[in-house]
């Protein structure tokens, strides 16, 4: 979908986001240096918009600070200055003098949560609202729905396996996070329900493709599911082979039914300050690394640059019943989650995420977020779809530690991001200790959470650069704690 700006005389377009905006709206509100305003376009597919632009392209380097400290660009900005993502409630409205963004009341924040409500009475509604999205997703053809070894993906598959049994498929990779049981745990379920499943294992040597096709499919604005892609290449392959219907995830479970997220204490226990700071740290932890990983100053630079974003979204839910949920979703969920089944398997093929659906979100919030913590309310939504779901543990029970090398941790992959990284202009955000580190080095610190996640951001940075830089008007980030550190390209 292209929006172009229409003429004086043709009358104004609007595009409205969703509820949920997992499926992205870009939209240009401001033309390239020297550029018309007739070639203000909105579009679904970032690309489509840059390609659309004949002047230069500017960096929006606070994004690049998000990217780095939460895992995505926070209110709806992008890499690009000018281009921005619409969030949940937002419209745009093109007329020949240009693009304006205008936000109305989000249905979801409306919701109240009922104080006295047993989320075991909503229970059956949910499943379904469930079953009845799957409904319409069946009619694409046979489907195709996700299998981990958690709980959301094996409420969707069995409830798949009751809506439209022939010619299922379930899919099961590794993630770079996970653990090994995983697999194991996700075959175990497979096994169980009776359902044909497949698994897909990444291979080290592909995982220099998979990063760059991964960077440029969710156009380098997020960094945490590199390892979909080798299971979203068959899935591709299998769909150009014969007829294969959507491919069901499960995003948006654990937020909503599971109660993720939640404040370390009551809201009313502690102060409008420190519930901030709470919310900021929490879902800003990947800057816990940015002493190891980063050059002295750009850690507390990122937190500076990406705070007044976090706090645009944040301040207006501190003191709302479902404050922590929302703001984890707008913060983390939307921007950068969302993107692997909206664009990484919406690449492979149609991909649909049953539970953002309108009729379960709303329901799930009218559940208090107490009641939901720690996922209390899964087992009775795992015993009502299906009772051979009742008492299988997940990955997640069953170990706390890996039980492999991650595929992004084995020296090979770090020799590759470290050539990446280094000499690209995110390699001036890098500590010179790592800078000058072996690869064996780098393997150790790709081996933990954050640390990878940090460099994962970099090597986002380091492939949007290498595929822009001869249209950007400049490529050093304007990240670093001194100075003059920017840098610019000049064309002759």
């Amino acid at each position: 979908m292209i929006v172009t700006v229409p003429t004086h005389d043709a009358p104004a377009q609007t595009v409205h986001a969703t509820s949920s905006a997992v499926e992205p709206v870009f939209v240009r509100t401001a033309g390239a240096p020297g550029e018309s305003v007739q070639a203000l376009v909105t579009s679904d597919d970032l690309d489509a918009l840059i390609t659309q632009t004949s002047g230069r392209l500017t960096p929006d380097w606070t994004a690049w600070a998000e990217i780095l400290a939460f895992g995505a660009p926070l209110a709806g900005r992008t890499p690009f200055a000018g281009v921005r993502r619409l969030q949940p409630g937002e419209s745009a409205t093109i007329t020949a003098d240009g693009v304006a963004v205008s936000r109305d009341a989000w249905s979801w924040e409306d919701v109240a949560p009922e104080s006295d409500l047993d989320p075991r009475q909503l229970t059956d509604d949910v499943l379904e609202a469930l079953r009845e999205e799957i409904r319409q997703a069946a009619l694409l053809g046979p489907l195709n729905p996700m299998l981990s070894g958690g709980r959301d993906s094996r409420i969707l598959a069995s409830l798949a396996a009751q809506e439209a049994p022939d010619g299922l498929i379930a899919w099961t990779t590794s993630s770079d996070t996970g653990t090994s049981m995983e697999e194991l745990v996700a075959a175990r379920t497979a096994s169980a329900l009776g359902l044909e499943q497949r698994i897909v294992p990444g291979s080290v040597v592909d995982f220099p493709d998979d990063a760059r096709d991964y960077g440029r499919i969710v156009h380098h604005m997020a960094s945490f599911h590199i390892w979909l892609m080798p299971v979203a290449r068959v899935i591709r392959g299998a769909a150009e082979d014969g007829p294969r219907g959507a491919v069901l995830d499960g995003l948006g479970g654990g937020v909503f039914l599971g109660g993720g997220f939640p404040d370390d204490d009551a809201p009313s226990d502690v102060s409008d300050t420190a519930l901030m700071d709470s919310r900021f740290a929490r879902l800003g932890r990947y800057l816990d690394a940015a002493e190891e990983i980063l050059a002295p100053g750009v850690g507390a630079m990122l937190e500076e640059r990406s705070r007044a974003d976090f706090e645009q979204v944040a301040r207006p839910l501190l003191r709302h019943p479902h404050g922590a949920t929302l703001t984890a979703y707008l913060t983390r969920t939307l921007p950068g989650i969302s993107l692997a089944p909206a664009k990484v398997l919406g690449w492979a093929a149609p991909a649909r995420m049953p539970i953002m659906a309108e009729e379960v979100v709303t329901r799930a919030l009218r559940v208090p977020a107490s009641r939901k913590r720690d996922g209390a309310w899964y087992p009775h939504l795992l015993e009502r779809a299906d009772s051979r779901l009742t008492g299988l543990p997940t990955a997640a029970d069953l170990t706390r530690r890996r039980q492999h090398v991650r595929r992004i941790a084995s020296v090979e992959s770090a020799e590759w991001l470290r050539r990446l990284i280094v000499p690209s202009p995110a390699g001036e955000l890098l500590s010179p200790t790592l800078r000058e580190a072996p690869p064996e080095e780098w393997a150790a610190q790709l081996s933990t959470t954050k640390a990878q996640h940090l460099l994962r951001g970099l090597a986002m940075m380091a492939l949007w650069a290498e595929d822009h830089a001869d249209r950007l008007t400049e490529v050093q980030p304007d990240l670093l704690p001194t100075a003059g550190a920017r840098g610019t390209i000049h064309h002759g």
